[in-house]
């Protein structure tokens, strides 16, 4: 009763809040324990406390009902956010926010798979090691963290289902699933997965929509025996790649080894990079310059012209010169 009394007596509230011995000065004394009462407290204290208490209400009760009701306000208000910095210390102070619990980009991004709940690890900054999903699952009713990391979980269990994701999975495939879903993934988790050379296309998008061309041309009969040869053929290829690309994941190059090509390696980057994202503006050769230079700044500028001729596979010289 005493939490229905505060919320429906706002003098009970504020007695209650200021004197927290409040239950046990009101006890009523035990029969032949010389005044001690049942809440603890001896009678000397009993009396001198409910002094303090009378005294507290006369105060309370010569004040004004609108200074009552904003002095109620005030001390709600600071419950309120004392309440708010206790959740938020209880938070960060859980295992997923401590710094070891912090993902090794350069480590994971170079990994040639994830399990599905590594990548959901990493979409959120976090060490696989440390946070995974029996780790935060306990933790999913008291922590807002552990909540999105479940609401996440959701999406990409249910993505499985409908071959969106696999598990385990490409991190392109991840990826590119995450960034249509609308999920945050960490740029420099993004940034360094890309500058191995992979390529985040959404494979499984791409062959939806071809089927769903398929489907829509086979409803046209006039254009079926053509048309069917042409995406049968596609949505195969399609397939054969994502097939591949999960069998055998371009790894790049080991960077500590001591035949390590680095022309090679930057220039394969850079064809995966131009390749899949013309820029009609410019020549082949001159997109790839221009995606190389802010990437790799310790070229010399002929080891950047070297490497772009050795990509460009415009090999007549890109655009024709305007008259």
């Amino acid at each position: 009763m005493g939490l229905l009394n505060d919320l429906l007596d706002p003098i009970e509230y504020l007695t209650r809040k200021k004197f927290p011995d409040y239950n046990k000065v009101k006890a009523p004394p035990v029969p032949g324990m010389g005044g001690l009462s049942m809440g603890g407290v001896t009678a000397e204290y009993r009396k001198e406390r409910m002094e303090q208490i009378n005294a507290f209400h006369g105060e309370l009760l010569a004040m004004s009902k609108d200074a009552l009701t904003e002095l109620v306000a005030s001390e709600r208000e600071q419950d309120r956010q004392a309440h708010l910095a206790k959740l938020a210390s209880d938070e960060a102070a859980r295992f997923f926010n401590w710094s070891n619990a912090t993902a090794d980009f350069s480590h994971w991004s170079k990994m040639a798979h994830w399990t599905l709940d590594e990548a959901i690890a990493l979409s959120f900054g976090k060490a696989p090691e440390r946070v995974n999903w029996e780790s935060v699952k306990p933790h999913v009713g008291v922590s807002p963290f552990a909540l999105q990391y479940s609401r996440v979980r959701d999406l990409a269990q249910r993505a499985m289902a409908w071959e969106q994701v696999f598990d385990p999975v490409l991190p392109s495939i991840f990826l590119a699933w995450a960034r249509r879903t609308e999920i945050d993934v960490p740029a420099e988790l993004v940034s360094l997965i890309e500058r191995r050379g992979i390529v985040i296309a959404d494979w499984k998008d791409l062959y939806d929509k071809l089927q769903a061309r398929y489907d829509e041309v086979v409803a046209n009969q006039g254009e079926v025996v053509q048309a069917v040869n042409e995406l049968v053929a596609q949505r195969d290829s399609y397939k054969n790649a994502l097939a591949e690309l999960q069998a055998n994941p371009w790894q790049g190059f080991d960077e500590k080894a001591d035949n390590y090509p680095q022309e090679l390696d930057i220039a394969m980057q850079a064809w995966h990079a131009v390749s899949g994202s013309r820029d009609e503006s410019m020549t082949v050769k001159e997109q790839l310059a221009d995606w190389i230079e802010p990437r790799f700044t310790q070229l010399s500028a002929e080891a950047v012209k070297r490497i772009s001729t050795i990509c460009n596979w415009e090999k007549d010289g890109g655009r024709p010169k305007k008259d």
